[in-house]
């Protein structure tokens, strides 16, 4: 296995407990974890078994740095690092690589995967998109990545802003909307479960055949009786009513000629 060097991460949130879990599964030694919170950096070192520290001395020693935090605490951890002489890279999506210019060496190191401590994942299959401000720190970074994915692309910062905000509509947005669904589910005495096949298809075409060739529904096949049906049963729900007769009308225009409620 190709060797990195000294690593270290800074964070204690999903993405930094998902690295160690994977670095650990991968068999690559992890240098040390800095964790600014007392109580989270104690458990981090109970659930993970990492050496956690509280100061940037010994991150300062490493040679590839992960840093893993908040996008508006990345420019408060660059400020420490000034002097880091190794590669550091952030994970964000929305943040642009030159935040942290004011190390010598950087990059970025982003995976749109949603994570969270409890679950176990890999990175097998997830698309890891990299990059680094030297062309000899692209090659070292690219090492690095190929050791957890078979997917790892390069990928500038407007590129990769492109796929953050693709990554919230087709992400969090749609988590929300499972939201929405499980709420007129649960008020008819009803569980979310019964929704599992028609999303796990309808993900599942969309993927193979593109979303327009997949999408269904009232909407699509421009089924106004239906759709008014559907408003009345959302008068008392005035927020959810709001959010169907955007879409409603997104779909209606796109696919019937302009038509709008």
């Amino acid at each position: 296995m190709q060797q990195f060097g000294k690593i270290a991460i800074v964070g204690a949130g999903n993405m930094a407990y998902t690295l160690c879990k994977v670095l650990k599964n991968k068999e690559i030694d992890l240098y040390c974890v800095y964790v600014r919170n007392a109580a989270k950096a104690e458990k981090m070192r109970q659930d993970l078994g990492v050496e956690t520290v509280s100061d940037y001395e010994k991150v300062l020693k490493s040679d590839f740095l992960i840093i893993a935090v908040r996008d508006d605490e990345i420019s408060e951890v660059a400020s420490h690092l000034v002097d880091y002489k190794g590669l550091a890279v952030h994970t964000s999506g929305a943040k642009p690589s030159e935040v942290l210019n004011r190390i010598e060496r950087y990059g970025v190191f982003y995976l749109p995967f949603t994570m969270s401590k409890e679950r176990e994942i890999s990175f097998d299959d997830v698309p890891l998109l990299i990059y680094a401000n030297s062309p000899e720190d692209m090659i070292r970074l690219n090492g690095f990545a190929e050791q957890l994915s078979s997917k790892v692309r390069y990928c500038d910062d407007e590129q990769r802003k492109a796929i953050h905000l693709a990554a919230v509509f087709v992400s969090n947005f749609t988590n929300m909307m499972l939201g929405v669904g499980e709420k007129i589910l649960k008020n008819n005495g009803l569980t979310l479960d019964l929704m599992y096949p028609l999303v796990r298809e309808m993900i599942q075409k969309s993927f193979e055949i593109s979303p327009d060739n997949a999408l269904t529904g009232p909407a699509r096949r421009g089924d106004i009786q239906t759709i008014r049906e559907h408003e009345e049963m959302l008068v008392n729900s005035p927020k959810e009513l709001e959010i169907y007769k955007v879409l409603t009308n997104y779909i209606l225009e796109k696919y019937h000629n302009n038509e709008k409620l």
